[in-house]
């Protein structure tokens, strides 16, 4: 009876991990970036499943003792060529909560599992290639900075699958983001950056305690 029980749970949560992963493919063909710094304006336009620039006021200062003088920082700091692409240890050492976006004003924050917190240093003239977002949220904020981002809707995988970033800038919706700028991507979007001097950001992947197995794989 208990191994009955179980395989019925089992059955329940892989009939809701299916229903989620489909849901998580849908998009807006139609998706274009919303302005706004109302957090109910970002709750419906993540529903209508556009992507959306805000900003937070950052305190962050690359010269803050706190942070013991980082080689990346250091790095950084003298616009040496330098390219860290989303590190845990450097978001867990530098970054606070009062810096980053809060993602409990999402309807489905009660079914978070734990994000995926990390940092990307990079400075010199570099450009982060094509990155798909396959999360149910996918969140960068810049701490210092600047640089060019250019977001794709899903409807054009096919043109800008396997190629280089000069190629498929013309399918991109593109935005300069700077010290305080957060932009939100919804699943199935893609991006590239463009940075010609230097950027601090972090990045946060939010999955589902439905979801989080199958993008696992997915990012693995």
């Amino acid at each position: 009876m208990f191994k009955l029980i179980i395989q019925f749970f089992i059955l329940i949560y892989m009939i809701i991990v299916v229903y989620s992963m489909v849901n998580l493919q849908k998009f807006n063909i139609n998706g274009f970036i919303i302005e706004t710094e109302n957090s109910l304006q970002i709750k419906e336009n993540y529903q209508k499943l556009n992507p959306t620039h805000t900003k937070k006021k950052v305190q962050f200062d690359i010269n803050n003792s706190n942070f013991d003088y980082l080689q990346d920082i250091i790095n950084y700091k003298m616009k040496n060529p330098s390219f860290v692409f989303q590190n845990k240890e450097l978001f867990d050492r530098i970054v606070t909560e009062e810096m980053v976006f809060d993602t409990s004003i999402f309807d489905d924050s009660y079914y978070y599992f734990p994000n995926y917190r990390t940092l990307s240093i990079i400075s010199g003239q570099n450009s982060i290639p094509l990155k798909k977002c396959f999360h149910n949220h996918n969140i960068i904020g810049v701490l210092e900075g600047e640089s060019i981002i250019y977001l794709f809707n899903p409807k054009h995988k096919d043109e800008i699958m396997d190629k280089e970033n000069h190629e498929i800038k013309k399918w991109g919706h593109k935005k300069i983001i700077q010290k305080g700028d957060i932009i939100l991507i919804p699943p199935y979007w893609s991006y590239i950056q463009e940075i010609n001097e230097g950027i601090i950001q972090y990045h946060i992947d939010i999955d589902t305690y439905f979801t989080f197995i199958p993008n696992f794989f997915k990012n693995s």
